[in-house]
């Protein structure tokens, strides 16, 4: 099986009503919704595998769910040292399956056997999942309280990769909980200085630049920035 194939699917899987006004993208085989304030976004990531429950050879399919919010990328991209497209690409909080305890791979033999109850399979689970991510993602409070109120309540650990992350937490933070920016920017520069000990190199590449992205975010009126509270 090919990319033709894995088109194919897609096209199968957003007949569903559900996926009405999703556009498909073929550049990099994903479904996504786009508005003036962000997009959700399924991309179909796939590759040549095994199935070991029918032991043959299979195209794999593993769905990503993103979500973006514009308003915690678009003010970064003057410091970002990613490409304008890379930047623009970037969601802000991605799932796969198992990440809400359903299924993650898809398994389609090269034999085709049993191709239309794999169809009907992905289609289903691909929906049900992203009903679940993106309506629980709707709004920049559910982002909020998932990655910030949850570190908060010490429900969830801060990520050990990465940079962007930093900037968008605090941004979040600044628009739906401004009372507790003080307390999450001295998380947030607690675990930077963790990561920069470990040597990871998104922090060493920005840590000189910390102070004036700091300074520059917080006497920043996101609220004056064009956005909704939906996707």
């Amino acid at each position: 099986m090919n990319k033709k194939d894995v088109l194919g699917i897609i096209e199968d899987v957003a007949s569903d009503t559900y996926f009405n006004g999703f556009k498909i993208r073929k550049s990099d085989n994903s479904l996504i919704f786009k508005t003036d304030v962000g997009y959700k976004r399924i991309t179909f990531n796939y590759y040549n595998s095994y199935d070991l429950d029918r032991g043959d050879l299979a195209l794999e399919i593993r769905p990503i769910y993103g979500v973006r919010f514009n308003i915690l990328h678009k003010w970064f991209e003057k410091y970002s040292k990613k490409s304008i497209k890379d930047q623009r690409y970037s969601y802000s909080i991605g799932f796969v399956g198992s990440m809400i305890d359903r299924q993650s791979e898809f398994y389609f033999l090269e034999s085709r056997k049993d191709f239309e109850k794999d169809l009907r399979k992905i289609k289903m689970e691909v929906v049900e999942n992203a009903k679940l991510i993106f309506s629980k993602f709707s709004k920049l409070e559910g982002y909020y309280e998932y990655c910030i109120g949850d570190v908060i309540n010490n429900k969830r650990q801060l990520p050990n990769e990465g940079f962007d992350w930093v900037v968008e937490y605090l941004i979040a933070t600044k628009v739906i909980d401004p009372s507790n920016y003080e307390l999450v920017k001295g998380l947030v520069l607690q675990r930077v200085e963790y990561m920069k000990g470990r040597n990871n190199p998104n922090i060493k590449l920005y840590y000189p630049e910390i102070p004036t992205i700091l300074k520059d975010l917080e006497n920043t009126d996101f609220k004056e920035i064009e956005w909704t509270d939906s996707v």
